[in-house]
């Protein structure tokens, strides 16, 4: 019976030792720091805590719209991409018909007359029909918008008298 006796007290002793083990060991090493708070602040806690959530729940929307945002901008930034290729190509086929009207537009220039110039001189004489050249004259006109206005001089070599003469011609 001692065996027994001892078999048992073994035995007791192993299960007293787990159970010691089960329910106290795992409260004294792991176990965490408590604190204790008021409802004021369980409250504000939560509010916090709310609040928190309703502003990542913005954040996430704005997000969402922003991402929508890019994808709708890098549609628009390859449209923009391929219209800029297309120009391209159209002014490279343009640039030699251009090339074409200038020297069409130079030859029809050298082959039209010249335009009326800026200033005109003019050279006069005076002429009477018994006595031949009487009178010389000079003048200069300059073109004001589509009129030509001047001053001409002139001399009278029979009467010895100069003269002086404001014109307008249209």
């Amino acid at each position: 019976m001692k065996k027994s006796k001892v078999g048992y007290l073994i035995i007791a002793f192993l299960l007293a030792w787990v159970l010691v083990q089960f329910f106290f060991l795992p409260a004294i090493c792991s176990a965490e720091p408590v604190y204790m708070i008021t409802e004021t602040e369980l409250v504000t806690l939560e509010q916090n805590s709310n609040r928190q959530l309703a502003i990542s729940s913005q954040l996430a929307a704005e997000l969402q719209i922003a991402k929508e945002r890019l994808k709708v901008s890098d549609q628009e930034l390859t449209e923009a991409k391929l219209q800029k290729e297309l120009l391209q190509k159209q002014l490279t086929e343009l640039e030699p018909l251009s090339k074409n009207q200038e020297n069409l537009q130079k030859e029809i220039l050298k082959s039209l007359p010249p335009s009326a110039p800026g200033v005109l001189r003019e050279v006069g004489l005076k002429i009477d029909v018994d006595r031949y050249i009487t009178g010389a004259s000079y003048g200069v006109s300059r073109l004001i918008g589509s009129k030509y206005i001047g001053l001409r001089v002139e001399y009278d070599w029979q009467d010895k008298k100069a003269g002086m003469w404001l014109t307008y011609a249209y």
